[in-house]
């Protein structure tokens, strides 16, 4: 896991976090916390799909940006997802820290190990683009769920 900051980047990181950044408008979360997350994944073939985050009054049905955008992915025929890029903002349009994978979309991103053959790089920022942590979906979820592999 490394801090960076946006000029740390390398070209194809910055481009990454500035699609998730750009999915930002698309987001929609009026209630409490009035978080608006934007996430953007880059395949194998260097594809670029963005998503956001769609709240609900139920919350339990909440779509996180990460699983929004693999899905888009999904979609259009992208499983070979390779690279992962987070940003969002608060209802004060600033969010302080890294924005961080919750323990749902780290489980759901587990799968495509899987399907892609290869650990996912992660790169979680801050609104600002000043506190940027790069990591990998591994690293953030060495032990996942693996389900029974008995036959019943």
């Amino acid at each position: 896991m490394m801090n960076l900051t946006f000029d740390e980047l390398g070209n194809e990181e910055r481009e990454l976090l500035n699609e998730a950044e750009k999915a930002i408008t698309d987001a929609y979360n009026p209630y409490n916390s009035q978080a608006r997350i934007g996430a953007a994944v880059r395949t194998k073939s260097n594809k670029i799909i963005a998503g956001s985050n769609i709240a609900n009054v139920s919350s339990t049905v909440n779509l996180c940006a990460e699983r929004a955008a693999f899905a888009a992915a999904n979609a259009e025929g992208h499983r070979d997802i390779i690279a992962l890029a987070i940003i969002g903002t608060d209802g004060d349009g600033v969010i302080e820290d890294p924005i961080m994978p919750c323990g749902v979309c780290r489980q759901f991103m587990e799968e495509y190990l899987t399907i892609n053959g290869g650990d996912i790089s992660v790169i979680c920022s801050n609104s600002a683009k000043s506190k940027i942590i790069k990591t990998s979906l591994k690293e953030l979820l060495p032990l996942p769920y693996a389900g029974s592999s008995e036959k019943k």
